[in-house]
């Protein structure tokens, strides 16, 4: 089990799981409320059978969860690889806390790529962001930049943070 400070201060560090870097939506699992969480601020949708919200989570705010005691149940199920690494002790606050350091590095080189070669909604996902600049018919070096940057960053996600099923 994750110590509940030290998992506080990173995921207040981190928020990667709340603001679209992981994640593009969050599957709300049977039983859920949804009115109660619409209610809470979180755009509810429901396609093909499948009830969810888009990331960037509206209710994340300056790294903290404005409805943390009600948050749906994938946001309360979900540890990261540094939290799973850090209760079973393969790794310390401080080491995470660096990883996290370098994420956050890399998803701002992303992000600033994308603006430099696009105006994006801040309200998408970081991939949807991704896919709309390269989209963009008149391509040029820095598209070859944030592709490069984009697979630098989803190894990085996929070793340091996503966890395997």
């Amino acid at each position: 089990m994750v110590p509940s400070q030290a998992a506080a201060r990173l995921c207040s560090a981190c928020g990667m799981c709340c603001d679209g870097t992981l994640f593009h939506s969050v599957l709300l699992q049977p039983g859920e409320d949804s009115r109660q969480l619409a209610s809470l601020g979180l755009k509810i949708k429901n396609r093909n059978g499948q009830t969810f919200f888009h990331q960037p989570c509206p209710a994340h705010h300056q790294g903290k969860c404005r409805i943390y005691p009600d948050r749906p149940r994938r946001c309360r199920q979900f540890n990261c690889q540094q939290l799973h690494r850090l209760a079973d002790e393969k790794t310390t606050e401080a080491q995470a806390l660096e990883t996290i350091h370098e994420a956050r590095r890399l998803v701002d080189q992303v992000e600033q790529l994308i603006n430099q070669i696009e105006e994006t909604n801040p309200l998408r996902s970081l991939a949807t962001r991704c896919a709309a600049a390269l989209d963009v018919e008149s391509r040029g070096p820095l598209h070859d930049q944030l592709d490069s940057a984009v697979k630098i960053l989803e190894k990085f996600l996929e070793s340091e943070f996503r966890v395997k099923s």
